[in-house]
C-alpha cells in the first residue's frame, strides 16, 4: 500500500454542548503548537448550538460537518491520519476510514475517562461527544451511523482510562465483552498484552485528554478525578510506537489554557505528524 499520511484539523465543538470551549482549545493548539503547513481543515459552523434533533444537540451542524469530513477523507484516501480536534465525535470518520482501508485489521485503543458509548436514547445530556464509539459500532442514530465508512466490532476495542461511565454504558461493555483497563488496573504491560491479544497488524489510538489526572491536566471540558498521570500516558505511547504499526492518532477535547507550551501536547503532536 502506498503511504499517504494526512494531518487533519477538525475543530468540531457542537458535540460537547452549547459552549465553544473545544473550538477555542483547538484554535489554541493550531496557533501555538502546529508548525507544519500540510494540515487539511474541516470547516465548522460557529453559530449558536441550541437545537436538539433526533435526540442529539446540534444534530444538523454535526451531521453536515461529518459528511464534509467524510468527503475530504475519501478524496485523499490516507493510509494514516493524525487528527487534532475538537470533540471525540470527529473520530467517526477517521477511525472508520482506516478500519475500511485495512479490511477491519485494526485495533482501536480508546484512551478516555469516558466510554462514549451512549445512544441518543440513553444519553442524559444529548451531547454527541458521548456517543461516537457506539456510533462506530453501528448503533445509535441511523443517519450518524451512515457517516462512517465502516463499522467496528467490540472485539476490536481496548479501552483505557475509563472511570466515569453511565449505567447503560457499563451494561453495554459487559454485554459486548469489551476489554477495559481503568486507571486503578492500569500498567504498561497489561495494556500491551491486551492489545497484542487482538492480533491486528494496525493500531488506532484515540486520546481524549480528560483521561489525564485533573490535578496535572485541568484543561478539559468533562474532568474526572484519579486519572492517568501524564508520564504514564507518554510512556504508553512510546511503547506502542515501538511495538505496533500505528496508523491513526488523535488529540481531542482540549480547552484553552493560555499557556505558552504544555509538553504532553507537543509530544503527541510530534508523534502524530510523524506517523
Amino acid at each position: 500500500m502506498q503511504e499517504n499520511h494526512m494531518n487533519l484539523f477538525f475543530p468540531q465543538w457542537q458535540g460537547a454542548g452549547r459552549t465553544k470551549e473545544l473550538l477555542t482549545g483547538a484554535w489554541e493548539i493550531r496557533d501555538q503548537y502546529i508548525k507544519v503547513q500540510d494540515y487539511i481543515s474541516v470547516p465548522v459552523s460557529e453559530e449558536e448550538n441550541t437545537q436538539i434533533e433526533n435526540g442529539i444537540l446540534g444534530y444538523r451542524d454535526i451531521f453536515k460537518q461529518l459528511k464534509q469530513a467524510k468527503a475530504i477523507i475519501a478524496a485523499e484516501n490516507p493510509s494514516s491520519i493524525f487528527t487534532v480536534g475538537g470533540g471525540c465525535d470527529v473520530e467517526i470518520v477517521t477511525v472508520s476510514h482506516l478500519n475500511d482501508l485495512f479490511n477491519e485489521d485494526l485495533t482501536v485503543v480508546w484512551i478516555d475517562a469516558h466510554g462514549d458509548l451512549n445512544t441518543p436514547e440513553s444519553s442524559p445530556s444529548k451531547c454527541f461527544h458521548g456517543m461516537p464509539l457506539r456510533t462506530l459500532l453501528a448503533d445509535g442514530n441511523p443517519q450518524m451511523v451512515e457517516t462512517a465508512f465502516s463499522k467496528l466490532s467490540p472485539s476490536q476495542l481496548v479501552m483505557i482510562g475509563q472511570r466515569d461511565l453511565d449505567v447503560p454504558e457499563q451494561d453495554y461493555i459487559e454485554e459486548s465483552n469489551i476489554d477495559v483497563i481503568g486507571p486503578g488496573d492500569f500498567s504498561i504491560e497489561r495494556a500491551i498484552s491486551a492489545i497484542k491479544s487482538k492480533g491486528s497488524n494496525n493500531l488506532y489510538i484515540h486520546i481524549d485528554l480528560d483521561v489525564l489526572d485533573f490535578d496535572e491536566f485541568p484543561y478539559v471540558m468533562v474532568p474526572s478525578p484519579d486519572g492517568l498521570k501524564t508520564d504514564q500516558l507518554l510512556e504508553l505511547l512510546a511503547q506502542l510506537k515501538q511495538e505496533f504499526h500505528i496508523v491513526g492518532l488523535s488529540l481531542l477535547e482540549y480547552t484553552s489554557s493560555e499557556k505558552k507550551e504544555i509538553k504532553i501536547l507537543s509530544d503527541i503532536i510530534r508523534m502524530g505528524e510523524g506517523l
